[in-house]
């Protein structure tokens, strides 16, 4: 049965993750409470659309997918920047019933996985930094999500437990014999603490572990093992996980989708590009230059901003765009354990991005980006405008700082003594509508595109061993004519 309240945790979950808490949690209940559901359930209804069929049920979860905002015309351009996944932080943020559609959906999932004495991992992000481990202030939400998979194990099956991963290797925590088992951890320890046979199956503490919930841990899993899970064995819960861990990815996906169906509060395309080896990256980003063109990096499989370099200034020297581009690559092989930089790397062009224009307003002049959560219920798809996420510095085009550009919440939270939520604004709320001078109309026709592009990218799993075939050969992959044809005809049916 879905849950009645998914904010409210049973005493068993707090005490089996009680090894990873002690440190202070943010609360996010003034953002949620500032929601007005009234227009969450107008834009939620707007944006409904079936899946194909109801075999893609198991396929897909939720997807948070942050939004630039530019103003090149009559009205605003919306510029889908990330895909992101099953490992969002804040879904806090949003209205209960949408939050309770998500944990339903992780339950249904973890219901059809259900096996005795299997393993499900809920990965976490957070202690990228050996010097300095960054521990995750909404690990309550986890929680939440660490619950609903133990409810659905326990649907299928007599017994299931949660435990996390420092319990099992301090010997305080153990698997309870016959019982599928939730682990909690954090990605980078799950990342050394998972283990792969000759049988092509992962293991975890002498337990085979059949499925995960975090995109970008699954995509670092089958990146560190390229070649060697078997995807029959092992479950990455959404299906479109390649697109939510890589940037890359998620704006091939887009550029195939707006090439099937082209959207006028959108961009013709994202230029983009993949490269796979520090030569590549340096050059491209010298060609780009001498094009006039103000170009973005972003790494693969990471978080919180971390390897993000803007080069914004067409007379930067050349010695100064290396010495930034080692630094990126230098900081990913560090947080992140990947020797050589976590490549490959997207280039694409820097969006001019809107910023908030409200004379008085205490982010007046900060730039922002929209988050809004796809997310599945039951055979539909349906969007949630969760929240404005805004940077922490005022944006000065004469004087730009890299904490002007990035609108990361994780990220500002980390830098600055502020709570994330001093950096955000709750979308579903007139007041926040007002101060970004944006509509309900323009909001309900980027939450229909939304869930378009979802189900477009849920269409695409069945491609996704190309491109993982791709990543481990160092190459770029396009969507066959065919598929697209195929596409085209299902956008507009």
């Amino acid at each position: 049965m879905p849950f009645s309240d998914p904010h409210q945790l049973s005493l068993e979950t707090v005490i089996a993750a009680s090894p990873m808490l002690g440190h202070r949690l943010e609360d996010r209940t003034r953002i949620r409470d500032a929601q007005d559901t009234k227009l969450q359930k107008l834009w939620r209804d707007a944006s409904t659309i079936p899946l194909r069929n109801a075999s893609q049920q198991m396929d897909f979860v939720v997807a948070p997918l942050d939004v630039l905002v530019s103003r090149e015309g009559a009205g605003p351009v919306f510029h889908i920047i990330e895909l992101n996944g099953t490992g969002i932080g804040g879904v806090s943020n949003m209205p209960s019933e949408a939050i309770a559609a998500v944990t339903e959906s992780l339950r249904e999932v973890a219901a059809n996985l259900a096996e005795p004495e299997k393993v499900l991992l809920l990965a976490v992000s957070g202690k990228e930094c050996e010097k300095n481990p960054r521990l995750n202030k909404l690990m309550h939400e986890k929680l939440i999500f660490a619950q609903a998979l133990a409810e659905g194990l326990r649907e299928s099956l007599d017994d299931s437990q949660i435990v996390t991963l420092d319990g099992l290797g301090s010997g305080n925590q153990h698997y309870r014999p016959g019982a599928a088992t939730v682990v909690v951890g954090y990605i980078k320890e799950l990342l050394e603490a998972c283990k792969v046979d000759s049988d092509h199956k992962i293991w975890l503490h002498g337990r085979q572990v059949v499925g995960a919930v975090n995109d970008r841990f699954c995509l670092n899993l089958l990146s560190k093992h390229l070649g060697k899970i078997d995807l029959a064995e092992f479950t990455p819960i959404n299906g479109t996980f390649l697109a939510g861990g890589d940037k890359g990815l998620a704006y091939s996906l887009l550029d195939e989708y707006l090439t099937c169906q082209p959207q006028t509060c959108f961009p013709e395309r994202v230029r983009h590009t993949h490269v796979h080896s520090r030569e590549e990256l340096i050059n491209t980003v010298l060609q780009w230059q001498r094009l006039g063109r103000r170009t973005v990096i972003k790494p693969h499989g990471t978080g919180i901003g971390h390897g993000i370099e803007f080069f914004l200034n067409p007379h930067e020297s050349t010695a100064d765009v290396v010495a930034r581009i080692d630094h990126s690559i230098e900081l990913t092989e560090a947080y992140y354990g990947v020797t050589g930089g976590t490549f490959p790397y997207t280039l694409c062009e820097f969006v001019d991005s809107d910023v908030i224009s409200s004379p008085g307003h205490r982010l007046d002049g900060h730039k922002y980006e929209l988050r809004i959560v796809v997310y599945r219920e039951g055979l539909s798809l349906r969007a949630c405008p969760s929240i404005a996420k805004v940077a922490s510095q005022r944006y000065a085009p004469q004087n730009l700082q890299r904490d002007g550009l990035i609108n990361n919440i994780t990220h500002t939270s980390v830098t600055t003594t502020a709570d994330g939520a001093d950096f955000m604004l709750p979308l579903c709320n007139r007041k926040t509508l007002q101060t970004l001078d944006l509509g309900i109309d323009q909001i309900a026709q980027l939450c229909c595109v939304a869930t378009q592009y979802v189900r477009f990218a849920i269409e695409c799993i069945g491609q996704m061993d190309q491109r993982l075939e791709a990543m481990r050969h160092g190459s770029n992959i396009e969507m066959p004519q065919s598929v697209l044809r195929r596409m085209t005809v299902a956008q507009t049916a």
